[in-house]
């Protein structure tokens, strides 16, 4: 098989693979334990049903790509590659942004009086590959 700029789509579905991979494991093993919340409020649409639909459409549509503009113009094709990382990124920039992350916590090295906030981290199971904390904290702050 030879790699052509076509293949560029591959980098879609590895990111949003290892994404979808995280949220498929980390579903079944609330189910198993029975811990899995899955009610169906503003709190779990925003950080849980939306960004899991981030992932399975991440994922999906470069596969779909692959299959289907296999034999279009390179006209076409970056195009529609281009239109799906702008989309992408401006999803997981305001998901981030508004903090609907999966996990989050702080960590006290020197105690809470004394660390305050500045110690928190955030996983975010779809856009891991993202610099979350320069994203959060943005330009205007």
């Amino acid at each position: 098989m030879k790699i052509r700029p076509f293949h560029v789509w591959w980098i879609g579905v590895i990111l949003f693979g290892a994404s979808l991979f995280a949220w498929i494991t980390a579903t079944v093993l609330f189910l198993l334990k029975d811990i899995a919340n899955l009610s169906f409020n503003w709190y779990y649409i925003k950080n849980i049903y939306l960004p899991f639909f981030a992932a399975f459409v991440g994922f999906c549509i470069p596969v779909v790509c692959l299959r289907v503009l296999k034999r279009s113009p390179a006209r076409v094709w970056i195009c529609i590659f281009v239109i799906y990382v702008v989309v992408m990124l401006i999803w997981g920039i305001i998901d981030i942004r508004c903090e609907h992350y999966q996990v989050g916590g702080h960590k006290y090295p020197h105690g809470p009086l004394v660390d305050g906030h500045k110690y928190y981290f955030h996983y975010y199971w779809t856009w891991y590959f993202l610099p979350y904390r320069l994203i959060e904290k943005g330009i205007d702050d």
